[in-house]
């Protein structure tokens, strides 16, 4: 017979013991049971709790990952040297010989395809000597940009071919002067748009001139990017509005993605920052004008791609730190394949960790006639 905890009870009349063996059936079952339901809310809390702090993790990520594709507005409102700060903002705007920007030509960008227009600004010539920015070229940039927020594109607003932040020892002074000054006033311009306008505190710093200049510079110039972001995102922060959660890019030293350059990269304290590097490459197809115009992704032509990729991987991606390619492109050599294949190529691995890349127009788009060349190469661009 069995007890009521389900024990069978078995007499031994010769030795005057009672016996007790545990039954197949009963308490052991129940027993398990017991800890099934004590241990199932801690697994199931524990895998709540390890998808919550993932996706809090990777929330950035995933923002950044909706600027792709990207169209760069270059030459344009970057264009510089006239040195004559009583000519008009069109003077400027075309002095490098594209057309004066209009709405059509925003439109044309976004209805190929292209969902983040970057709108690259010089800005040293037109500000006074106390760094005001002059009224007319503020205006000018602020048109510009809502063209492409009326066409619900991000767009990214920033400090171009300005030399005045050359990250260098003897210029570091003077440099974060003008960057808060410069920003403050961007800042405060722009504090009522969304999120769909972004920030980038510079374009390449680099050592100008030096055999250092497009490499991963000196440790002491990567420390002092690190310190001109810090005083660009403690400038707009403080700047109202919605500036205070506003999206802010900050570059690498050159925008290199080198690995020095990767690795002694800071960013900023707060929330919503995002890495900016460059790729051209490899350099002999993508820059070169009169070296290697064929590219295929084939074994001795993709190391180096692969290898930025891996370490933007290893120091940024696995962190969840968002990063964003600001720049990429080639040269127009007649060799829209070998383009449009280095394109996918470099896309793909970009969409690995959900990068957006910023493509630099050289060729692609006609703005006077408002036509796409190169259909496989445009297709590439943003499929």
């Amino acid at each position: 017979m069995t007890n009521d905890t389900g024990v069978s009870i078995a007499r031994d009349m010769k030795k005057g013991r009672r016996q007790e063996t545990a039954s197949l059936k009963g308490y052991p079952g129940r027993r398990r049971r017991g800890l099934l339901f004590l241990f199932l809310p801690l697994v199931l809390a524990g895998l709540y709790g390890g998808y919550y702090i993932y996706n809090l993790m990777f929330q950035d990520v995933r923002f950044v990952s909706q600027l792709d594709p990207g169209f760069n507005l270059g030459n344009t409102l970057d264009s510089h040297g006239l040195n004559n700060r009583q000519a008009k903002p069109a003077q400027y705007e075309t002095y490098w010989g594209n057309p004066y920007t209009t709405k059509e030509m925003i439109d044309s960008i976004k209805q190929a395809g292209f969902r983040t227009l970057r709108v690259p600004v010089t800005w040293y010539e037109h500000m006074d000597e106390n760094y005001e920015i002059d009224p007319a070229w503020l205006d000018r940039v602020q048109q510009v940009v809502d063209y492409g927020i009326a066409n619900e594109m991000y767009v990214i607003l920033n400090a171009h071919h300005d030399s005045w932040y050359t990250p260098a020892a003897a210029n570091e002074e003077k440099a974060e002067v003008i960057t808060r000054k410069l920003w403050q006033q961007i800042a405060v311009r722009f504090q009522n748009y969304d999120e769909k306008l972004l920030f980038e505190s510079m374009n390449e710093p680099r050592l100008i001139g030096t055999a250092e200049e497009w490499y991963a510079g000196t440790p002491e110039a990567r420390k002092i990017v690190n310190r001109l972001n810090a005083a660009f995102a403690e400038t707009v922060r403080s700047s109202g509005g919605q500036n205070q959660d506003r999206y802010l890019i900050l570059p690498t030293y050159c925008a290199s993605a080198l690995p020095e350059a990767l690795s002694d990269f800071q960013l900023p304290k707060g929330q919503r920052m995002i890495v900016s590097v460059h790729l051209y490459r490899p350099y002999a197809f993508a820059l070169a004008e009169n070296l290697s115009p064929e590219w295929e992704a084939k074994e001795g032509q993709t190391e180096e791609i692969d290898q930025a990729f891996r370490d933007i991987k290893r120091i940024f991606h696995r962190r969840g730190v968002p990063v964003i390619i600001g720049e990429y492109g080639a040269l127009d050599k007649n060799n829209e394949t070998s383009r449009a294949a280095w394109v996918k190529y470099v896309r793909r691995l970009a969409g690995e960790q959900e990068i957006p890349c910023i493509w630099w127009d050289d060729s692609v788009f006609n703005r006077k006639e408002l036509k796409w060349k190169y259909p496989e190469l445009v297709k590439a661009l943003i499929s």
